[in-house]
């Protein structure tokens, strides 16, 4: 479902409903719910289509004992929304966790943390948004540290956090003072720059040069060259996504840590995806992008299972069938996928020429992709993409920058060296993933879509592996209002998500289907005449004819016999009411 549809609230109802049924015996499936608070905060914010839009991607992979109780978890996160953390349109919020910390932590804590109301940062103020209607931050902060203690996140960890949340905050706050008619600068000293060492626990001076200059390999001399204002906001601004990315990363490896199965592994297992839904909004950029690109291939998952394996299995079986048609959206997915000339191939090369722009990015697109009709080159550096849920026109600035997301030396530098132990724990894994040979190519040298579209397809494997059931989550209005149905709105979604061709599947499809011999196993004995043929497929139609199911409610196949809805239910009757007289 597209953005706003409530997905992420269905997703909860579903983690709920398998801990009424499987919960109770490990302890585990009420930190199980809690960590909807934790990743929420984290990992959700306010948009201009959805006050709690997920800006990440989660699936939660509940497992089973073997009498059926909930004995532990697994959480895989993709794509966390980094540059929310710095940039912001008018009317959005950030992450819920900073408007959370800054309204509900305590006296205490604000004096130790330096914190101010959170109209007071650069990173909240600038999109006129501070609040969300009906929703009390302080109370959410409340509920968020008993979230942490459930989770077995220790006191100690919690303040670290809030920490290096509060340093992102002044981070942000840092200004710079041009110093000559080159557009070089200085950071200013004011306590911004004091707060933001505090918190990290490193040298004022230190972090004034990191953030003012960059250091150039000459021979065997090290070079400090000063940065313009552009280069050196995006190098603050950098630091404060490493930072906040670090510490999401960092909570999901605590909380399935918390979650571990262990020795109970059964195998079996329930997992629940919940991602960010399709995005068109009046400004689409990179991150709006990478969000349709996992819908689109979500949908096909979907077209697959409810459309064409479907429709393979009644023909391969045998079975008098009409042939539904539907929309696929593969041209879509060449369009961005294929090699060498799609879309993410095009934009990875753009990415590792060091003087390519965004426009000669956008160029490149409409000279190459201009055949395909799901594109559509647009002035300048827009571009138009037709995916199954509309047309999207997206802005290619910034497009290159945030798929290269350099990750500075001098920055990873600077954490190794602050007395914080997280920021010592996050530099350390940085800089081992940089000088480990085996990872360098996977990980340090592949671009955010790269990265992206691998997590994707090991997503899609995995969810092969699994019998699916979806629900389509259908938005009744455009401002989130109770009560108001739009029709052309609702008839819209319906159409594009492929729901009314799967009405007439189900309509006239077989959704309940057994092997002869499953289904001669379980009611064949209801069969009293001794004379039958013990054959699977004899027995399958004895017992539709014994039991007077009509012609038109089944179909005997090859291997199975495929019934419609609600004819397994007068089986089952039958069962039970015999079972009862045998007792």
């Amino acid at each position: 479902g597209e953005s706003g549809a409530g997905k992420t609230e269905t997703a909860k109802y579903a983690m709920q409903y398998l801990e009424a049924l499987g919960g109770g015996c490990f302890g585990v499936d009420n930190e199980i719910l809690k960590t909807n608070c934790i990743l929420e905060a984290f990992g959700n914010a306010k948009t201009s289509r959805n006050d709690n839009s997920s800006r990440f991607g989660k699936l939660m992979e509940i497992h089973f004992s073997a009498n059926g109780k909930i004995c532990g978890a697994k959480l895989e996160t993709f794509l966390l929304e980094k540059s929310r953390v710095v940039q912001l349109s008018n009317g959005e919020r950030s992450y819920h966790i900073f408007y959370e910390l800054c309204a509900g932590a305590s006296p205490d804590l604000k004096e130790r943390l330096k914190l101010k109301a959170a109209s007071k940062y650069n990173y909240l103020n600038q999109s006129n948004c501070l609040t969300i209607d009906r929703i009390d931050d302080a109370q959410k902060f409340h509920k968020l540290m008993e979230a942490f203690n459930i989770v077995q996140i220790p006191q100690e960890y919690q303040e670290r956090t809030f920490a290096l949340l509060a340093a992102v905050l002044w981070i942000g706050n840092v200004t710079f003072e041009v110093i000559d008619n080159e557009n070089h600068v200085e950071v200013v000293a004011d306590e911004a720059v004091t707060n933001v060492a505090m918190l990290m626990g490193c040298n004022s001076k230190e972090l004034m040069v990191v953030l003012s200059t960059c250091k150039l390999q000459a021979g065997r001399d090290c070079i400090a060259k000063r940065l313009t204002l552009r280069q050196a906001m995006d190098m603050r601004d950098s630091l404060a996504k490493i930072i906040y990315a670090s510490v999401f990363n960092w909570l999901v490896e605590q909380i399935n840590t918390s979650l571990e199965v262990g020795k109970s592994r059964t195998g079996r297992s329930i997992s629940i995806l919940d991602i960010y839904g399709f995005e068109s909004f009046k400004n689409n950029s990179f991150e709006q992008f990478c969000i349709n690109y996992a819908n689109e291939r979500l949908q096909q998952h979907f077209n697959r299972h409810l459309f064409k394996l479907e429709q393979e299995e009644y023909e391969g079986d045998g079975i008098d069938w009409t042939k539904v048609e539907f929309k696929d959206n593969q041209e879509c997915l060449d369009l961005i996928e294929k090699k060498p000339i799609g879309l993410v191939s095009l934009l990875d090369e753009e990415s590792n020429f060091p003087k390519a722009t965004d426009t000669t990015f956008a160029n490149k697109l409409k000279q190459h992709l201009k055949a395909n009709s799901c594109f559509k080159g647009e002035r300048g550096r827009d571009f138009r993409v037709s995916h199954y849920a509309g047309e999207v026109l997206y802005d290619a600035n910034g497009f290159l920058e945030k798929n290269r997301d350099p990750l500075h030396v001098d920055l990873i530098q600077l954490l190794s060296s602050c007395k914080c132990q997280l920021l010592n724990l996050f530099s350390t894994k940085m800089l081992h993933k940089s000088r480990n040979p085996a990872t360098l190519s996977d990980s340090m040298n592949q671009s955010v879509i790269t990265k992206f579209k691998g997590q994707l397809f090991k997503l899609m494997n995995k969810l092969e592996d699994t019998t699916p059931h979806f629900i389509r989550c259908i938005k009744p209005n455009s401002n989130q209002l109770p009560g108001l149905y739009e029709e052309n709105q609702v008839l819209q979604q319906l159409r594009c998500c492929g729901v009314l061709e799967i009405v007439r599947i189900l309509r006239s499809g077989y959704p309940t289907r057994l092997t002869h011999q499953e289904l001669s196993l379980r009611y064949g004995f209801l069969l009293l005449d001794t004379r039958l043929s013990q054959d699977p497929l004899s027995l399958s139609n004895a017992i539709m004819k014994k039991y007077n199911i009509p012609l038109e409610m089944y179909q005997i196949g090859y291997t199975k016999t495929y019934l419609r809805t609600g004819q397994i239910g007068v089986l089952e009757e039958k069962r039970k009411y015999v079972l009862r007289g045998i007792v």
